[in-house]
């Protein structure tokens, strides 16, 4: 049967940067054979996400 580690944190919505990256350590020290590609998949997710907003800013822009 496969182990399961779980982890539970406590995250100040005051600092949102800070807490996103050191939730991004914790993972990569959890897994470091993967850390690429832990990186590269919140690399791509940020971008998409980015990408959403910025278009729907200059929507939103272009009708005001």
């Amino acid at each position: 049967m496969a182990r399961m580690t779980k982890v539970e944190l406590l995250i100040d919505l005051t600092t949102p940067v800070e807490e996103i990256a050191a939730v991004i350590n914790i993972m990569l020290q959890a897994y470091p054979d993967k850390q690429l590609e832990i990186l590269q998949a919140v690399d791509h997710d940020i971008g998409e996400a980015l990408a959403r907003l910025q278009t729907s800013d200059k929507s939103e822009k272009e009708e005001g």
